[in-house]
This record gives C-alpha cells, structure tokens and sequence, in this order.
C-alpha cells in the first residue's frame, strides 16, 4: 500500500517537471566579435539552453570565412537552491574557430538545432572585416614580445583613453552624456591612480555604468573598448568651457622571449608587468547664448516639457487654507527650474512654497515632474480672477522660446460672516489683509471740543529745563546707539560662526523625539536645524530658501553637486516621512544622514 502510494507521488512529480520542461521557452543564439580585421582568428558561439537532439545541430555555411577549427562542443549543468526552491538549467555550446577570407560587411546565416523534435533558429550576425592601417597583423605587440625591453613594447596606441561627449555645443542647462572610454590593444592587468576633472563650470551627476566590453575601429585599428564611467554633465554658464583631462595609471603585462632562461613550465618566456601613465585630451565645450527675445516667464529651463495645475474648488469660505498645485514634467534641466510666478488678488496671502520634485538622471539626461504648491488664504469675500500662471522653456530642437500658460481661474469666496467683502478700490494694509474700516477701531467724535487756554512756555524755566533734559537723553541714546553698532556690526558673522552649534543643538532635541517615537515633532525638528543651518550659514532668510537656491549658493561657494544633491534629499525624505509611516530604522537613518551631511557642508564652506 505504502509502496503504491509513493509511486504514484513520483509518477505525479515527473509528469509536472516534463510538463514544465515541455513548456520553458528554448533559447538558441549566436555571439561573435560585431567587428574584426582581416588577419584575425576569431571565435563564434552557438549556445542552446536545453538539451539538443542528437545530431540536429546544423552550422551555417560561413561564407566569407575560413574555418580554422571546430565545431567543438561543450555542455553545462548546475542546480541552484533559494529560498528552499530548486532551480536547474543546461546548456550546450558550439564553437568554431573562423579567419576573414574578404574585408567588407559579411552576414552568419542562421544556425538551426532541435530539441525534443521541434527546430530553432539563430538570428544572422553582421560583422565588419576590415584591413588595419600600416599593421600586418591584428595582434599588439604588448602582449608578446620578441624584444629584451618590456618597457619599449607597449605603443602609444596599444593603450588610449578617450572622454566620448554626445555634444560639444550646448545652450546653457543642455544636458550633455559624457562616456569614460579605455580603447585596448592588449591586456590589461589593473587600472589605478584615477584623476577625474572637477568638471568646473558644469553641474554633473555620475550614472551606473552597466556597459559590457566591445569592439570599434579608431584611428584605422580596432580596439576592445571598456566603458569606465558615465556621466551627466550640464553647463551653468556660456561661454567656452574646458574639461581638464581624466587621469589613471594602468598595468600591462608583457611576455618577453628569454633564451638564457628556460622554466620548466613557461619555456623560455618571462611576464613583465609594465605601467602606463595614460590621459585623455583635453576638451572645450562652447556654451551659446540664448537667443534675444526671451519672455518675461523663462527662468534659463531648458528641454521639452509640460505643464498641468491642480486648483482648488471654485467656491470656499474666506479665511481657509487652500492651494495650487503646478506640475511641470518633462526632459530637461528640471533640478534647476524655479518656480513661476503666481499673481493672487490683493487680499489673499500666500504663504511659503513647497517644492517636490520626482527627477531621475539616465543616459538620456534628466527626466521627471516637479510639484510647486503655492498654499494661500483669502482675507476677503467676493468674486476673484487668479491670472493664468506662465512657464517659459527654451526648445533645443526648435532652437526657439515655448511658452505654457494655465487658464485664468474664477473662484468666489463665500464670507463667513465677518463682514469682509471685496471691493475695487479696497484699502490693504502692509500684510495684503483688508481693513475693516468702522470695525476694527470706532472713530473718534470730534464734535463739541472744548477750546485749551493758550500757554506760554517760551523763556520759563521749564522751557529750557525740558531742552536740557531733550538734549542730554539725546547724547545717552547717540552713546547707547553707538555702542550697539559696534556691537551687532559682526552679528552676521556671529551667526555664520554659530550656524552649525544652533543646528547641534536642534539635532538633539530631533534625537529626543525620535527616543520618544514621535515621529512628527522629530522630523519637524529635524527640518527645523537643517533649513535654519542654511539660513544663518549662508545669511539667507529662512523665507527666501528653496532647493533651488540651496543649489545655487552650494555652486557659488565651491561646494560640490554631490553634498547639494544629498542636503536636498534629507530635506525630501523628511517632507515625506513627516506625514507618512516609517520605522524607528528610517529615523535613525535620516537622522544620521543629517548630521553628516551638516559637517561635510561645514568643513567644505570653511
């Protein structure tokens, strides 16, 4: 019985494994070099990842070519364990060894296999053969040399480093892709020592390279490239800017023929290892004006974008918080738009801007949105009109000024019976808030005054007893006046002094409320110390910092992209988290993460 039953389990489980075997998708390519020269021995691949039927392998005819060896055929198989899950997977390869007949560009026909009686395919390749300029052979003579001097073996042109840019005339805020390229003739054993360019006069963010090695012609030789780093790089000023080289040192090995010593298992060959000091040319980008003409809404934006705004119902009661939102998205230098200008009627106030932004940096450039809210409160009741809000950007592809303007907004404000209505000729105060004349401070009457009997004061001893007393108090506020210019005439640079020990000291109140898990009051403290570091650092009113012209200070004061880019992020991440769930972990992170951010930013402005 027990021995019917565990029959029937495995009939049960390889009747599945054949299902699943019997429905993964066969895969069956072909890889080879895309360019090679006509003196080259070259390998192509054939790989299956399933097992093939027996003899069903058919090669193509290689026409052009010339086969050197093969088809040798190789198999592979492993067994991977995760997560207590078994995973399997096999495959097979055919290899020849080929040499080019012809220069010119040859098409591989389709090579075809079965597996479990149905036939796949391989796409054709193309391949470049060409003939190298003043070489007889494909081969450097970097890696095998006859001669005595290692270090005379390494050409100038086995080895090149080259600083590849996608453009070298922009307008300003035009992004530009800035690719590290290493061209090789021979192996390399190490790369070290790097000197990479401040990139001075650009803003710049380096992207994750996940290039693989590759083939070109340059200069009439081929080399292998490797892609060492990739960059965004973005002008913030015209004019001709230089990018100073890329630095780094490499090291070939370099195997030398030695008759007078003969090793058992090298023959007669000694490896040296030579190193090279290698540079890229220096370059210069022209930086162009923007054409004349430009609209009173651009603010230096650069791209393509678009713009949409979110706004609050047509109809609310006076003295409530609303705002509105604007989204500007696109391709473009979107880290460094402002935010446009937003007209409200007299008797609104609008408050302090909040500025989100969701930008992310690829080989393409910078692409995102960008959220401006602007709250406000109405201070009178009636029938408004908000203007239409106006975003001017300059078209690289058009080389023109492109303007998005919102349509104008009617919104009526109910009154909450305070009895402060809108009118045309409105009186405002300094703060933009209505008067509300006859309500606020009843008038005086004036009516039925009583006449004062004249006095005369002019040669009595109080007369001059007052103009000694004027006088004196005068010499006592001119001294304590005094006293106190000088005392507050360094009170800015006081200020900048204490910067960083005021920031400490709201840190650790933040660290307080986080032991306390009260994540409101941390994150409001913690916003607190960095946005009123900025402030009494740089002298800036808490009321005029943005992202923006945190940005614009840090670039002003020498100090890198890449602290500005992280100050701008702990600001975002606690914008966020203030109102959102997180862990005791996320805290502990920001936290840390502001206080280092605060003394990289100390130690760079000194």
């Amino acid at each position: 019985m027990k021995q019917a039953f565990l029959k029937r389990l495995y009939l049960t489980f390889a009747a599945m494994f054949c299902i699943a075997t019997a429905n993964a998708q066969v895969s069956f390519t072909a890889e080879a070099p895309t360019i090679v020269t006509l003196d080259d021995y070259f390998r192509i691949e054939f790989t299956v990842d399933a097992q093939p039927d027996n003899g069903s392998f058919r090669a193509p005819s290689f026409e052009g070519f010339d086969i050197v060896a093969g088809p040798s055929t190789s198999t592979g198989h492993s067994i991977q364990y995760i997560n207590g899950r078994q995973s399997s997977s096999f495959s097979c390869t055919y290899t020849y060894l080929l040499k080019p007949n012809s220069t010119g560009t040859h098409t591989i026909a389709p090579a075809s296999v079965a597996v479990d009686g149905k036939v796949y395919s391989t796409q054709p390749l193309l391949m470049e053969v060409v003939k190298e300029q003043n070489q007889s052979s494909g081969q450097s003579s970097a890696g095998n040399s006859n001669t005595n001097d290692p270090e005379n073996s390494v050409k100038e042109e086995d080895v090149l480093l080259l600083l590849k840019l996608s453009d070298t005339e922009v307008y300003k805020g035009e992004p530009i892709h800035a690719s590290l390229v290493l061209y090789t003739r021979t192996e390399i054993q190490d790369v070290s020592n790097w000197e990479m360019p401040s990139f001075e006069g650009f803003w710049s963010q380096e992207l994750t390279t996940n290039s693989y090695p590759s083939r070109e012609l340059y200069n009439g030789l081929v080399y292998d490239t490797h892609e060492l780093k990739e960059y965004i790089i973005s002008p913030q000023q015209s004019g001709k800017l230089q990018i100073d080289p890329v630095r780094l040192s490499i090291v070939v090995p370099v195997v030398i023929q030695n008759s007078r010593y003969i090793d058992p298992f090298m023959g007669g060959r000694e490896v040296y290892y030579v190193t090279r000091e290698i540079a890229t040319p220096a370059q210069t980008v022209n930086v162009k004006e923007f054409p004349a003409g430009a609209p009173k809404s651009f603010a230096g934006a650069v791209g393509e974008f678009s713009m949409q705004c979110s706004m609050p119902e047509q109809s609310f009661a006076i003295h409530t918080s609303q705002a509105i939102e604007l989204t500007i998205a696109g391709n473009g230098n979107l880290k460094f738009i402002t935010a446009p200008e937003l007209r409200l009627p007299e008797s609104f106030e609008l408050y302090e801007k909040k500025v989100t932004d969701n930008v992310k940096t690829s080989i393409n450039g910078t692409s995102g949105n960008i959220v401006f809210t602007y709250p406000f409160v109405p201070r009178a009741a009636g029938e408004f009109t908000i203007e239409p809000i106006e975003f001017t950007y300059f078209d690289t592809e058009s080389n023109s000024y492109k303007t998005l303007a919102t349509d104008p907004m009617n919104i009526s404000v109910v009154d909450d019976g305070s009895g402060s209505t809108h009118t045309q000729k409105a009186d405002v105060d300094g703060y933009g808030r209505m008067k509300q004349l006859n309500r606020d401070i009843r008038y005086i009457h004036t009516d039925k005054l009583a006449e004062a009997a004249p006095m005369t004061l002019v040669l009595s001893p109080g007369y001059w007893l007052t103009i000694v007393v004027l006088i004196a108090l005068f010499i006592v506020i001119y001294v304590i006046m005094r006293r106190r210019i000088r005392q507050n005439r360094n009170i800015v640079a006081r200020r900048m002094k204490r910067a960083d020990k005021i920031a400490v000291q709201r840190l650790r109140i933040a660290q307080s409320y986080m032991q306390q898990n009260n994540r409101h009051a941390f994150y409001e403290e913690l916003l607190r110390a960095v946005w009123g570091y900025i402030s009494d650092k740089f002298n800036i009113p808490v009321s005029n910092l943005t992202k923006e012209t945190i940005r614009e200070e840090f670039y002003r004061r020498n100090i890198s992209a890449t602290d500005a880019e992280e100050f701008c992020e702990v600001i975002s991440r606690a914008d966020e988290a203030q109102y959102t769930p997180s862990s005791d972990g996320d805290m502990n992170e920001i936290y840390t993460d502001a206080i280092d951010i605060i003394s990289r930013i100390e130690s760079a402005a000194k």
